[in-house]
């Protein structure tokens, strides 16, 4: 633990892996939830069932829309491929391979300035029907 009390980077790195590392069809299965309900509209969430028979399905791929970039994580047999890439205009720029935890902090960051552009754009919206 950080001295302030909170979780440090690394506490939630190793927490993050010890997590995912345990089952990752549920990781990101859980991962695809909560994404979808937090920011629906910018992800896109790939599955397939768990057996020909199955009603059952897992998530294998999400794309996620967000401020700056596209971010893809992957499941591919036993383990997780994760990169992001830059986006101008409809074209993407360049493609950046990343080790889960550094995308997880990307697109946590990327996310917290969807959040504020969201907010600056509600005040101005605000401001206009109020005048």
């Amino acid at each position: 633990m950080a001295l302030s009390g909170l979780p440090s980077d690394f506490d939630l790195n190793a927490a993050w892996l010890r997590k995912a590392q345990g089952d990752l069809k549920a990781f990101m299965e859980a991962l695809a939830v909560r994404l979808e309900g937090a920011i629906p509209g910018r992800v896109a969430v790939e599955r397939e069932k768990d057996g020909f028979f199955s009603k059952t399905s897992h998530a294998t791929k999400v794309t996620v829309d967000g401020h700056d970039h596209v971010y893809v994580i992957s499941l591919q047999k036993s383990r997780l491929a994760t990169h992001r890439s830059k986006i101008v205009h409809g074209v993407s720029l360049n493609t950046e391979h990343m080790d889960a935890p550094a995308w997880l902090a990307a697109l946590h960051s990327d996310i917290q300035s969807l959040a504020e552009h969201a907010g600056k754009a509600q005040n101005v919206l605000h401001d206009f029907l109020m005048s």
